[in-house]
Formats: structure tokens, sequence, C-alpha cells
């Protein structure tokens, strides 16, 4: 009975001792953890403490994929020295159990970036510089372009012109997410002999009307003084590109409503950020703005294309009453005697019941004479000149058609009192836009074109309603020089 009973008291003693132990010995847990992924650049520190519960008699060990790295801590400090995928894992472990939490990390690619060697590059001329990037695979990448403090451009690839000769430093810096970097380059700008003024004209489309001088290379005004030149179409081009590489004055007399020409300078005007690129110099009044069109060479084929024409904005953009007018001029027939010739002309637009209408020039011999002894072609149709100055026939040049079309938009606008001189416009290549009114980011321009689209109104004192004063010569549309102000 004795040995029973002490059998009992001894049980009891070693549930209770072994009870006492499991109480003294909890697994832990570990919280704070995560289940994000944590992102990082080479250089970051970032220090991993979960919260522990449960810490009596327990032992830490820290592990980054796999291999051991610290034991005996209840905190790591993680050092991002290599780009890559981690797994940062704690292990605790104690009598009553084990527990582990894994620490997600990602580490970025460093930014990485490079300049081509060795660029040496023409005066005023657009070279494509395509920088080598390497970093990590995002896509909030932002790119800083830049010579000294001044930014000319924010795209990865750079559109680079200068028109100013030397050696600069130019660097590139990218930024994606927390990361930015930077690369310098020297970059050698050659000197070059360039012409300031778009002296090539590659396209002359006169809208005649009454007294125009479609011959005239200089001011209208200057007629009798040798300033005619009436040669074959292409001949006349070759003149007037001649004469305008030397002298800034040799203007073209485009005329009425729709009269246009283009230009080409001998190089690509740069666009230099905050400041006007080019100084047209015209004959227009201050409600009579012509339009400016500009483009760049692109594909560097020598020629403008259709889709490379951007406006320039002025205050007179989006004010037009039509998008699409058209004038269609027509020649008829020239009368003529010992003393004289009438020149008549016919014109008709394209509204649904047309409006139409012919003009009438007569040139009287004798007032017509200029100091060269030859009587002037002024009021002729463009391209109609005398053949045989002796005989008086007269006849069309070569390459000057009998009937062409004016097309474009048109502004009507009452001028009375707004008097046209020779004045200067200054043009902002930033404010060229698209066909939408968009606009467009260009590097420069190699092309011009001076458009007359005001259709003039006038009231005179005679009239009691507004005079139609398109074709008067008083508001007729004269385009002189237009120069690079950014050329050194």
């Amino acid at each position: 009975m004795k040995t029973n009973r002490l059998l009992q008291l001894l049980t009891v003693v070693l549930f209770l001792t072994f009870a006492c132990k499991k109480e003294q010995y909890i697994a832990p847990t570990i919280t704070g953890a995560g289940t994000d992924t944590t992102v990082l650049n080479i250089g970051d520190k970032i220090i991993l403490a979960p919260t522990i519960t449960n810490t009596r008699g327990n032992s830490y060990t820290w592990l980054v994929n796999g291999k051991e790295v610290l034991t005996g801590e209840l905190s790591y400090t993680f050092v991002a020295t290599e780009p890559g995928h981690f797994e940062v894992k704690l292990k605790v472990n104690n009598e009553g159990g084990l527990a582990e939490q894994a620490f997600k990390l990602f580490v970025e690619k460093p930014i990485t970036l490079s300049i081509p060697e060795g660029l040496s590059i023409n005066l005023s001329a657009v070279t494509e510089i395509t920088p080598g990037v390497d970093g990590p695979d995002r896509d909030d990448y932002t790119y800083v372009w830049s010579i000294g403090d001044s930014i000319i451009s924010k795209k990865r690839n750079l559109s680079f012109i200068s028109p100013e000769a030397g050696t600069f430093a130019l660097t590139l810096k990218a930024t994606a997410g927390k990361q930015s970097a930077s690369f310098t380059r020297q970059v050698t700008v050659k000197t070059g002999t360039l012409v300031k003024n778009a002296y090539t004209v590659l396209e002359f489309a006169p809208a005649p009307g009454k007294w125009h001088n479609w011959s005239i290379i200089g001011s209208r005004d200057l007629w009798d003084l040798g300033f005619e030149q009436p040669l074959p179409y292409n001949d006349f081009l070759a003149k007037a590109s001649e004469q305008r590489k030397t002298n800034n004055s040799a203007s073209l007399f485009v005329g009425a409503w729709g009269g246009y020409a283009t230009f080409q300078f001998d190089h690509t005007v740069a666009n230099v950020a905050g400041k006007t690129d080019l100084e047209l110099t015209a004959f227009y009044s201050n409600r009579d703005l012509p339009a400016v069109y500009v483009a760049y060479d692109r594909n560097k084929n020598g020629k403008p294309e259709e889709d490379e024409w951007y406006e320039i904005k002025t205050a007179d953009y989006g004010l037009e009453d039509s998008s699409d007018y058209a004038m269609t001029f027509t020649y008829d027939s020239v009368v003529k005697d010992d003393k004289k010739a009438a020149v008549y002309y016919s014109w008709k637009d394209n509204r649904s019941t047309p409006l139409q209408g012919q003009i009438v020039n007569t040139v009287i011999y004798s007032s017509a004479m200029t100091y060269a002894g030859y009587v002037s072609i002024r009021g002729f149709f463009p391209g109609l000149n005398f053949i045989d100055f002796n005989t008086k026939q007269i006849g069309m040049l070569a390459g000057w058609p009998t009937t062409f079309t004016r097309r474009g938009k048109r502004l009507t606008k009452n001028v009375t009192g707004a008097a046209a001189f020779w004045q200067k416009m200054n043009i902002d290549i930033d404010l060229a836009v698209n066909s939408k009114g968009e606009s467009v980011e260009l590097p420069g321009i190699d092309f011009v074109k001076v458009r007359k689209v005001v259709y003039p109104l006038q009231k005179l004192a005679a009239y009691p309603e507004l005079q139609d004063y398109n074709m008067e010569e008083g508001r007729m549309l004269q385009v002189g020089s237009i120069l690079d102000r950014n050329l050194k």
C-alpha cells in the first residue's frame, strides 16, 4: 500500500515538472516582415528588425538567399552592393519550437550612360546623337541634355545643333525612380561660311492684281531702275536666288491674297530656347499679317515635304473665316497698238456661288519706259513679257502657266487706316504648330514659306460700304530678307 502511494507521488511530481518546463519555452512568433518587395538602389542600407514574441531561450539566424550571414541578433542591416532579387530570412528557435520569416528585397541595376566619342559637327547642322543608356527596367525615365546651365533638350535622343563654333561640354542626365546619373562628353562645332539670309528661292507663286509686277526683284517702286527680271520661270528663281545671296533688299512681289514664295537657307536655323530665331522683312500692315510656315528637312533630301510644314502662331492665328478658300487666275488676252498694250486676265473663286471678275492693266509705252530703254511689264500677267521688244510682240515665257489656282486659309479684315509699310517680323520657331494647332518640337528649320492670307476690305470716303481692296497694289505683299538671328 505504501509502495503504491509512493509511485503516485512520484508521478505527480514528474507531471508538474514537465508542465512547468513547457510553460517556460513557448514557440516564438515573428511579425512585421510584410509581403511586398522593397526596392533598393546600389549603396542603400535597410535595417530589418521584425517584432518577435516569446523570446525566452531563443536563438537567431539570418540568411541571405539561403546563406547564413548573421547569428544571435534580433536585427540585420542589409547593404545593397549588387543588383538582383534577395530573400533575407530570419529563423528564431527555442525549445518550444521554430519560427521563420522572409523579407523580399530587390536591388535595381544602376543607371549607366555613354555618349559617342569624337563628336565633330558642322556649324548650324543637325546631328542626331543616340546615347547608350543601361539601367533598371522602368518606364519612368527622364532625360535632360544641357550645355553649361542651358537645357537644350528633354528627350532621350538629341538632335544637336549649334549656331556657334567652338568646343562645348555636352551633358546628359538621366533619372529613373530614385536613381540619377550624368555623363559629359566634349563636342566640337566646326567653323563654316554661311549666309544669314534665306536666299534660295524654291518657289514663286504670285497672285496678281492691279499693277502687280511679277518680275520685280527688289522694291515695287523701283521698276524703272532695272529691278525687273522678266525671265523664264526657272531662270527667274535662279536670278532671285543669286541676288538675295548678297543683297538683303532683293525682295519678291508675291501680290494679292493667296500669293506666296518658298525660301531655303544654306544651313539649318537653330531653334534656340527663349529667343526669336528669324527676322522677316516684308511690306504689310499691322492688320494684314502674312502667314509664315516653316519646315525642317528631317529626311535630308534638300526639299520640303508636305507633311514637314508647320505654321508659326501669330496674333491672327485661328481667325480665318475660310480654311480652304481658292482663287483661279487665267490669262485672257493682250490688245495692243503702237502706243499701248492692254493686258486682260480674269479671276474666279471657289464659293458655291462663285465671285469672279476681270482685271485690265493698260501700259502706255512712253510713260512706262525704264532707264535701260525698255517698257516696264508692270501690270502684266505673271510670265507675260515682250518676246520681241522692237515689234512689241508679247507672249508667255517658258515655265509660267496661263492659268493657276491659289488655295489656302482666308482672313477677311477691315484694314481701314492701317497703312502698309516695310517692317520687321520676329519669328520664334517654338511657336510652330501642326494642322491641329498642337505645338511641335523642332531642332531647327531649313525652309520658310510666306503667304498672303488676309483678304483686305477698306472704307473709302466716296463710298458708304467697305470696298474690296485685295488686288490694289498698295495692299499687296512683298517679301524681303529672312535672316537667321542666331547664327554667329
